[in-house]
C-alpha cells in the first residue's frame, strides 16, 4: 500500500528510526545493569519518581518551546541533547572504569535518571517528526511499518549488547550509542529538510503558546480521556517493568551476567514485537479500531497479572523467572506493537497548530502521574 513518491521519505525515516532504536536497546540495557548492581534495585522506586518529575517539567518545557523555536530546529536541537547526554555518561564510566576513587554513589542515580530522559525523549522526537512526514489519512499505512524499523533496532541492540557485554566494559557500549546517535544526527537533519512538512502553523513554524495548548487540552474530552487511559497504562508497565529488575537482579550475580540477560530480553521482546507489528498491528487496527485499543489492552495486562500472581502464589508451574520474563515481555510487546503506534494515530487527530505542544503536555503529565503511581505501588515491595 505504499506509494511510489513515498519510498525515499519511508527508507530514510526507517533507517533513522532503525538507529535510534539500536541506541535505545543499548542504553536501557547497559543503563539498567549498571544501576542495579552498583547502586542497588531497592533505589528503583526512587529513580522512578525523580524520572516522572524531571521527565514531566522536562515536556512542560519543551511545551512552551514549541511556541518560539521551528519545529525542525526543536527537533534537531533535541536530539543533540541526547547525543550529549549519552556522551557525558560514556565519559563518566570511562572515567570510573580508569579512576583508583571512583564515582561515587551519587553518580548512579543521574546516569540512570539522564539515560532514561535522553532515551525517553528521543522515542518521542521520531514519532513528532513521523508525523511530520506524511498526512494524517496515511499514517495507518507508514506508521506500522516505522514501527516495524524500530522493532528491527530493538532486536539489533539487544542481540549486539547480549554478545558484546561479556567482552566490553560498560563504557565501551555506550562510546558504541554514541558513535550510532552521530549517524541518527545526520540522517535526521536529511529527513528534516527533504520532507519534514510545515502545516500552516505561522510563517517561521512555530505552533500554538503553551497556554492555548493547556485550554486546548483540557476542553477536548477525547484527549482527556486518552490521558487518563495513557496513566494506568504506564503506572501497570512501571510495575511490571521494577519486578523484572528485582528478579533479574536475584538471579544475577555479575554486572556483565545481568547486562547480557537485559539484552537477551530486549532482543527476543523485539522479535516477537516485529511479528506483532509486521503480521499483526494493521489487522487489529482494522479489526478492533483505533479506539477500541486500550480497551483490549486492559484485558491483556489483566491477564498477565493473573499470570505473575499464579506463579507467585505457586498455582501454576511456572518459575518466577519464567513467569516475569514472560509478563515483562508482554508488557514491552504491548506498550511498543500496539499502545504507541495505535496513540500515534490517535493524537495525529489534534489539529496542527497545537500537535507538538498538547502532545508533549499530555506525555509529561502521564508520565508524571504513571510514574508517581507506579512508583507508590513499587515503594510498597521496596520498604519491605
Amino acid at each position: 500500500n505504499v506509494r511510489r513518491n513515498e519510498v525515499p521519505r519511508l527508507l530514510l525515516a526507517s533507517a533513522v528510526f532503525f538507529l535510534a532504536q539500536v541506541d535505545d536497546g543499548i542504553v536501557k540495557s547497559v543503563s539498567s545493569a549498571v544501576f542495579n548492581v552498583r547502586a542497588g534495585v531497592e533505589k528503583l522506586p526512587l529513580m522512578y519518581t525523580w524520572i516522572a518529575v524531571v521527565f514531566s517539567l522536562s515536556m512542560a518545557f519543551l511545551s512552551w518551546l514549541t511556541s518560539k523555536v521551528a519545529r525542525q530546529r526543536l527537533l534537531l536541537g533535541l536530539m543533540v541533547f541526547v547525543a550529549s547526554v549519552l556522551t557525558a555518561n560514556a565519559l563518566l564510566l570511562l572515567y570510573e572504569h580508569r579512576s583508583a576513587v571512583g564515582l561515587g554513589m551519587q553518580a548512579y542515580p543521574f546516569l540512570f535518571i539522564s539515560s532514561e530522559l535522553a532515551r525517553t525523549l528521543m522515542n518521542f522526537q521520531i514519532w513528532i517528526v513521523a508525523g511530520g512526514i506524511c498526512y494524517t489519512s496515511r499514517a495507518k499505512v507508514l506508521f506500522p511499518l516505522l514501527a516495524s524499523s524500530a522493532v528491527l533496532g530493538d532486536i539489533a541492540g539487544g542481540f549486539t549488547v547480549q554478545l558484546l557485554s561479556g567482552l566490553f566494559a560498560a563504557h565501551v557500549l555506550y562510546a558504541l550509542a554514541v558513535g550510532n546517535m552521530v549517524v541518527v544526527l545526520f540522517l535526521l537533519r536529511l529527513l528534516l529538510r527533504r520532507y519534514f512538512v510545515v502545516q500552516d502553523e505561522s510563517e517561521d513554524g512555530a505552533g500554538a503558546s503553551m497556554g492555548e495548548n493547556i485550554r486546548f487540552f483540557v476542553r477536548s474530552p477525547y484527549l482527556i480521556l486518552l490521558f487518563i487511559l495513557s496513566v494506568a497504562v504506564f503506572a501497570l508497565y512501571t510495575a511490571i517493568h521494577y519486578g523484572f529488575n528485582v528478579l533479574g537482579r536475584q538471579h544475577f550475580s555479575t554486572e556483565a551476567e545481568i547486562t547480557e540477560f537485559f539484552g537477551l530480553f530486549f532482543g527476543l521482546t523485539g522479535i516477537a514485537t516485529l511479528f506483532v507489528t509486521t503480521f499483526l498491528l494493521q489487522l487489529l487496527l482494522r479489526w478492533l479500531g483505533t479506539r477500541n485499543i486500550y480497551l483490549w489492552v486492559g484485558l491483556v495486562y489483566a491477564l498477565v497479572i493473573g499470570l505473575l500472581l499464579g506463579a507467585f502464589e505457586n498455582a501454576l508451574p511456572i518459575p518466577i523467572i519464567a513467569a516475569i520474563f514472560a509478563g515483562n515481555l508482554l508488557n514491552y510487546v504491548l506498550l511498543d506493537s500496539v499502545i504507541a503506534p495505535a496513540y500515534q494515530v490517535l493524537i495525529k487527530l489534534v489539529p496542527a497548530r497545537n500537535s507538538d505542544g498538547t502532545r508533549m503536555i499530555m506525555e509529561g503529565g502521564f508520565m508524571l502521574l504513571g510514574g508517581l503511581a507506579g512508583a507508590g505501588i513499587t515503594s510498597l515491595h521496596a520498604d519491605g
